[in-house]
Formats: structure tokens, C-alpha cells, sequence
């Protein structure tokens, strides 16, 4: 509790208060002024208010005697228990106790106060002259609350004391208890010590008596010592005979093996230059195997190239005109196992933009290409070697649209649409792969190309639809 006592200077009696609150301080000084009870509007100073009473001209008659009776015990209750709060060697029973009759004295007064007020107001009823006692029965009332209020603030600065108090006794048993403890352990430690000491008194005369047996083994080691060193010296001179002779050998071991090294280095050497042809063997195998590879793709793409020719000779001229071919893609799941294994490309009829325009053709990478591979299937124009090249503009722009048609819903068909741009500086008979960074291709992914819808007696049509614009109409001088 002693942390909220600051010292500080009081503003009434202009005293250095070390030892107790502001608040508490006040409650008791005499210099303070208070009203005076009467309400004759005089502020006196608490020391000279039992002076001024007696002189007031407000002063009750015989009808206050017993309240103002009353406001001298509230008084005289709070100056002890201000007295009470500046007392710091209190005990738990005495505060207790002071608490106790405070809290029965404030029930006596709140009850003297109700009666008070019920008396006051049936008598202002019948006699209006007790009017003025009624302001002063009030203004005691207003007296009586502030007090309250005072010894509730030092009613909870009491119980913060208690509880301090047994926290403070809580703990001093904790520590009586721990030392408790300690002793006991201290005790335990000094059994433990003497039962050691005993322990090491009968190790120190068992040592004693292993040393003694030690020193008389000692004494009879050394003279077998002795007995075995003269033995171990004529066996070492066996010995160094039998090393000398098994010197020698090792040196024509030695010599035995450094021919057995020579040949050695010449049977690796044989062995290196066996490797090397072998491994010379192996890359032109794998060369072989690339070029093989390469041979077998360009055969199954001429292969598809000649089916293309074939199907292309049996063709009805009504699959294409100029800007528009219908494209039947047959054998389909076969077709697309040839791509996936050799990544050959599908090649569709060839068409013209429009009378006289530029020479195109359809282009499919059933498994695509490079990173679309295994996902989509890639579509492009390829614009070839015309007839007509001569009197046509380059670079080209040829636009369209490219659909994969539906093949259950003739009445209303869902067809899978996209929109394909090519522009190409010259007809190409050679390159047909379209470069990533165009536009010249589109992607179906193989999830909507195996649709039932799409995909129907093992294959599928691709309609290509090219846009007559102005632009490309106007590519040819015709």
C-alpha cells in the first residue's frame, strides 16, 4: 500500500505529509474548510466548527438535538477511521473488527436517516415552519453521503490492506514451509554424508590391504618378467633369421611383380583402345538409330502422303471451292497412334482463297507440337506454290474460320469454331511447321475432338471457311 503514498505539501496547513495520502490527509486536517451544518453560509475551518456551532445563529433547537447528535458521530467516526487509515501497525483482527462496527454504525445511521426523512416529510405537511429544518435535514442528508462515500474509499483501501496482508502471510508460510523443507533436506544430507564417510573409511582400509597385495604380485611379476625377456631374446634371434630369409623372397616377389606390372600395362592399354572403338560403336549406332528413326517417320509420313494422293484421286470435286473445303478425316484413332509415335502431320486437299488466288492447304498435328504435345491438336494454313503467285500480293493475309463439325445434331449443330489467321512472305512448298509466335494456328483440345458428337464411325470433319474480304479480293489483279 505504501506505493500510492507520495509526500507532498498540504494546501490548508502547508505541512510535509510523508505518511499518508492526499485524500486521507484531508479527510482529517483541521485547516480544511467545511460548510458549516447550519447553513448560515459560513466555511469554517474543521478545528474551530465545534466553536462555531455553539455561537451559529442557524443553530438547531431541541427539536435537531438528536441529528445534530448524529452528525457528531459520523464526525467522530470518520476522524477514527482517518486515524485508523494513518495507523500502519494494525493487525488483521483489529481491522477486521474496525470494519465490522463501521458497517454496523453506517446501517444505525442510514436508518435514522430514513426515519428522518419520513418524519420530515409528514410533519412538512401539517406545519409549514419546519421548512427550514427540512433544508437542514437535507443538507445533513447531502453530509451523510459524502461521508459515505469517504468510508467507502477507506473501506476498500482497508480490504486492498487485508488482502496484501494475507498475501504477504501466504507467503511468509510458503517460505516457512519451503525452509521447512530445506532443514529437512539438510538433515537428510548430513545422514547421507556420515553413511559416505563410513562408506569411504571402509574403501580406504580395503584399498590399503589391495596395495599391499599389489606390491607382492609386483615383486613376483618382475622375476617372471625377468625369466620371460631372457626366453623372448632368444626367440627374436630365431626370428631375425627367419625375416632375413623372408626378405629375400619378398625382393624376388618384388622383382616378379614389376614384370607382371608391365605386362599389366600393356593389357589395359589394349583394353582403352578396345574401349574407345567400342564407344566410337556405340555413337555411330546411335546415329544409326536417329537416322533410322528419321527414315521411318519420313516413311510413314510419305506413306500418309500417299494416302492423302490416293483419297485426293478418288475425291468428288463438290469436298472444296474456292475459300471453302470440307475436310473427311478417316482411320481416326489409327492416325492419331502414328502421330503420337512418329509425329507425322496430316495434309488436307488443296483449295484456292478464290478464283484465282492463292494456293492453301490445311495442315493437322493431331498430337500437336513441342509443348502442346499429348494435350491439343494443332491446326494451320500452309500457303503454297501457286499458279497464279506471280499477280498476287505478298506477304499475304488470308483469314477464315475453321470448324469441327457436329455430327448427331443435323437440325441445330453445336459446332467446335475458332477464327485462324495465316500470313506467309512467299509460297512454301518446304516448311510447313508454323512458328509459336504466329497466329497461324489454333488448338482443339483432344478432350472435345474425342466427342462422341465430333468423333463418329472413327472420323471427323473439318470445314474451312475462308473470308472473301475486301482485303483479300483485292490481293489479285484479275
Amino acid at each position: 500500500m505504501d506505493r500510492h503514498k507520495n509526500p507532498f505539501t498540504c494546501y490548508f496547513c502547508h505541512k510535509k505529509i510523508e505518511n499518508d495520502t492526499e485524500m486521507g490527509h484531508t479527510s482529517v486536517c483541521g485547516n480544511v474548510l467545511i460548510p458549516c451544518p447550519n447553513k448560515c453560509g459560513s466555511y469554517i475551518p474543521r478545528m474551530e466548527m465545534p466553536n462555531h456551532k455553539k455561537e451559529c445563529l442557524n443553530r438547531p433547537g431541541r427539536s435537531m438535538t438528536r441529528l445534530t447528535t448524529t452528525t457528531d458521530t459520523i464526525e467522530t467516526y470518520d476522524d477514527a477511521l482517518n486515524t485508523a487509515s494513518l495507523d500502519r501497525r494494525f493487525n488483521n483482527t483489529s481491522t477486521r473488527d474496525v470494519l465490522e462496527r463501521l458497517q454496523r454504525d453506517f446501517q444505525k445511521l442510514s436508518t435514522r436517516l430514513a426515519n428522518y426523512e419520513l418524519s420530515s416529510s409528514s410533519n412538512s405537511s401539517i406545519d409549514s415552519r419546519n421548512n427550514q429544518d427540512l433544508d437542514r435535514i437535507k443538507y445533513q442528508n447531502q453530509m451523510l453521503l459524502e461521508w459515505k462515500k469517504a468510508v467507502d474509499y477507506k473501506l476498500e483501501t482497508l480490504q486492498q490492506a487485508m488482502t496484501s496482508l494475507d498475501k504477504a502471510r501466504s507467503e511468509s508460510e510458503y517460505h516457512w514451509l519451503s525452509l521447512q523443507q530445506k532443514l529437512s533436506l539438510l538433515d537428510k544430507f548430513r545422514m547421507d554424508l556420515d553413511i559416505a564417510m563410513d562408506t569411504f573409511l571402509k574403501e580406504q582400509n580395503y584399498n590399503r590391504q589391495a596395495n599391499l597385495e599389489f606390491a607382492k604380485n609386483l615383486d613376483e611379476f618382475k622375476d617372471l618378467f625377468d625369466q620371460e625377456n631372457a626366453s623372448v631374446n632368444a626367440l627374436w634371434n630365431e626370428q631375425k633369421d627367419i625375416i632375413d630369409d623372408i626378405r629375400k623372397d619378398v625382393d624376388g616377389l618384388k622383382q616378379v611383380m614389376d614384370e607382371q606390372k608391365a605386362k599389366n600395362v600393356s593389357v589395359i592399354f589394349d583394353i582403352k583402345t578396345i574401349s574407345q572403338i567400342a564407344s566410337e560403336t556405340a555413337e555411330k549406332l546411335e546415329i544409326q538409330d536417329r537416322e533410322f528413326a528419321k527414315f521411318r517417320q519420313q516413311f510413314d509420313q510419305l506413306k500418309l502422303d500417299l494416302e492423302i494422293l490416293e483419297n485426293l484421286a478418288s475425291a468428288d470435286a463438290r469436298t472444296s471451292t474456292p475459300g471453302h473445303l470440307v475436310w473427311r478425316i478417316t482411320d481416326f484413332e489409327a492416325k492419331m497412334s502414328k502421330s503420337k509415335s512418329s509425329n507425322s502431320v496430316l495434309k488436307s486437299p488443296i483449295f484456292y482463297t478464290h478464283d484465282f488466288g492463292y494456293k492453301v492447304r490445311i495442315l493437322a498435328y493431331l498430337n500437336g507440337l513441342k509443348k502442346w504435345k499429348d494435350r491439343y491438336a494443332l491446326v494451320s494454313i500452309h500457303v503454297l506454290k501457286g499458279d497464279f503467285d506471280a499477280l498476287l500480293k505478298w506477304p499475304c493475309h488470308i483469314e477464315g474460320t475453321v470448324s469441327l463439325r457436329d455430327q448427331e445434331n443435323s437440325e441445330n449443330p453445336k459446332n467446335f469454331a475458332k477464327h485462324i489467321v495465316a500470313k506467309r512472305q512467299t509460297g512454301d512448298e518446304e516448311n510447313e511447321e508454323p512458328q509459336e509466335s504466329s497466329f497461324s494456328y489454333i488448338f482443339i483440345p483432344h478432350g472435345t475432338l474425342t466427342k462422341s458428337q465430333y468423333l463418329k464411325n472413327n472420323e471427323v470433319f473439318l470445314e474451312i471457311r475462308i473470308e472473301q474480304n475486301r482485303r483479300l479480293l483485292t490481293e489479285t489483279t484479275l
